[in-house]
């Protein structure tokens, strides 16, 4: 494969990616794209092995470099860093397009750099709102990560087994994020606590497994029905599971999306974090989803068990799910698609202020 001939290109740059991108790629032809592989050595490798074991066509991202070649069109979650004093999507795509990788943690979700994209592809109503600043077109294109939940039915029986799940329990999947606003530190031993009545299962956030060795082995050293430290996408863990556990970040809105109940965790001072800020959508969630806090974690069984509580949120649910996404349920990737074969044609018609 010569790679210049190449007109679409995704940069990746943690394997965990492939479970965003991977439903859209699955609408292209193998031949009209390939994946940049970027990031650490340790996320190189899982990216190369999925590459490989999901034939698509790949290229090391010094190869691009190294030839000063630009892609027509350029598929990243974010901007990066800068190559030699350029931001690097600049230098490896003529046409930038952002693809959201989440909702949460709104100050990043929505910094400064997202004026080097030409067009975004969004999950919905709350994007596009917040993405006018940057004067670029939008399109809603809903969650395609989650399409395969909504088009078949998911076998899940060896995946329970696999993880070691009680079936005579409930199952709490605890999506924690990491660095600052992660609630391991915490919460890890009070969820641990739980087992007696539950299955608990935790997927950590995929960069924790290189860059938090500490939180890893944390988690290890408890007792939980399974700790997640491989590349497991998490359609089929929300599938698995009666009730979501979250922090911070994006995980809770793939909850919401999935129609999951919700409970989230806090921690002190979240408003403060340089990544969130006090208007991010993961804490205005707070407002209609319920929270606890480390002093309140007492009160989480009863919580679990309070039907009135759940059939309350089914209707917040609704309404969020409804102000975060376009209605595009199982046929998202189809949109994501086009849009990425169409964007020539989006920006010369809406253009970029």
């Amino acid at each position: 494969m010569v790679f210049k001939d190449i007109n679409i290109a995704f940069l990746v740059h943690f394997s965990e990616m492939f479970n965003h991108y991977s439903p859209v790629w699955d609408k292209l032809e193998r031949n009209e794209f390939l994946v940049i592989v970027h990031g650490s050595q340790f996320e190189r490798e899982r990216t190369i092995e999925a590459c490989q074991e999901y034939r698509v066509n790949y290229v090391i991202i010094e190869d691009v470099l190294a030839e000063q070649h630009r892609f027509p069109y350029l598929i990243s979650n974010h901007a990066m860093h800068a190559f030699q004093g350029v931001p690097l999507i600049k230098v490896l795509g003529e046409c930038n397009i952002r693809f959201m990788y989440a909702l949460g943690k709104g100050r990043h979700n929505f910094s400064e750099w997202n004026h080097y994209y030409d067009i975004f592809l969004c999950f919905g109503p709350f994007h596009e709102q917040q993405l006018t600043q940057f004067n670029a077109p939008s399109v809603q294109m809903g969650y395609p990560r989650y399409d395969i939940y909504f088009n078949q039915e998911l076998e899940l029986t060896d995946f329970k087994q696999k993880l070691d799940c009680d079936p005579a329990k409930e199952t709490i999947l605890w999506l924690p994020t990491w660095k600052e606003l992660s609630s391991v530190d915490m919460y890890a031993e009070l969820m641990s606590s739980l087992m007696d009545s539950y299955n608990i299962i935790v997927k950590l956030h995929p960069l924790s497994l290189e860059e938090e060795p500490d939180v890893v082995a944390k988690l290890m050293n408890l007792n939980f029905t399974a700790v997640i430290t491989t590349v497991v996408d998490n359609v089929f863990l929300f599938a698995i599971s009666d009730k979501v556990v979250c922090d911070y970040g994006g995980t809770a809105f793939g909850a919401i999306y999935l129609d999951k109940p919700l409970l989230l965790l806090n921690l002190p001072n979240a408003s403060n974090d340089p990544l969130s800020g006090e208007n991010s959508p993961d804490l205005a969630l707070r407002e209609q989803i319920i929270n606890i806090d480390i002093f309140s974690f007492h009160k989480i069984r009863d919580i679990f068990n309070d039907a009135e509580i759940w059939q309350e949120q089914n209707l917040a649910r609704k309404k969020l799910r409804q102000y975060y996404f376009a209605p595009h349920y199982g046929f998202s990737s189809e949109v994501a698609a086009a849009a990425i074969k169409s964007a020539g044609n989006i920006i010369a018609m809406q253009g970029k202020g």
